[in-house]
């Protein structure tokens, strides 16, 4: 017993719909690449602070105040490094999107570009041959009912 493939029924795609969603998906990857990316780098920036002017560190102790900044400065490094990560992955996924996109727009242009070429051919091979004969009339090519 073998795995039917799904019923579509009817299928129609959009190559314009198709394309569109290509072109959307390529602005939501600069947008993370060009915005988000830059607003990192202005948290980066503002995270080194001003070395000059001594910071307080909330609920820290007077005996652990270095220690908690010290903990808290490393986790707050290893949170940007992670969410710059994910948004290098992001707009990995997006680009892999995209062009996932755009070759299915290929492959349907390519079957409508086929297809219309077939019908061409079918028409073409239609219109060279013998025209059908009147009613009542005998065919020309062999034929048993």
């Amino acid at each position: 017993m073998g795995i039917n493939p799904p019923d579509t029924g009817d299928l129609h795609v959009s190559v314009e719909d198709l394309d569109a969603a290509a072109e959307y998906i390529e602005r939501l990857k600069q947008y993370v690449e060009d915005t988000i990316s830059w607003e990192m780098e202005r948290i980066k920036e503002r995270m080194k602070g001003d070395s000059g002017n001594a910071q307080t560190v909330p609920n820290g102790t007077p005996f652990g105040a270095y220690e908690d900044a010290r903990m808290q400065w490393q986790a707050l490094t290893t949170s940007t490094a992670s969410m710059e990560a994910h948004l290098k992955a992001i707009s990995l996924k997006l680009a892999g999107l995209k062009q996932g996109t755009q070759d299915i727009a290929k492959a349907f242009r390519d079957a409508e570009a086929r297809n219309a070429a077939n019908g061409r051919d079918i028409e073409r091979l239609l219109e060279s041959a013998a025209p059908p004969p009147d009613a009542g009339q005998q065919p020309t090519y062999p034929y048993t009912a």
